[in-house]
């Protein structure tokens, strides 16, 4: 949620830190209509843990952990929750 934070901050959009958080954000999308750009929600345990940025092609990028970094995954890689279109054509 950090790295989602600034990356939309950088282009002048306030988020909050937490996913929980920037996963109310914005509206709905479902996953036909997802385009680059939008969040992609992930949940573990029935809550939203973590977020990644559709990058288009099926894939996201997201900050994996403090040794692997910054990554690039099939969006699927795990089951998401929802995705969230914060900017509007």
């Amino acid at each position: 949620s950090g790295f989602t934070l600034s990356i939309f901050k950088k282009y002048g959009f306030s988020l909050p830190h937490s996913a929980a958080a920037q996963s109310q954000m914005g509206s709905k999308v479902s996953l036909s209509e997802a385009k680059a750009g939008e969040l992609v929600f992930y949940t573990k345990g029935g809550r939203v843990n973590h977020v990644a940025i559709d990058i288009g092609n099926g894939k996201v990028v997201h900050a994996s952990n403090t040794k692997t970094g910054i990554r690039i995954y099939a969006g699927g890689y795990r089951t998401n929750n929802s995705i969230r279109r914060l900017i509007s054509d």
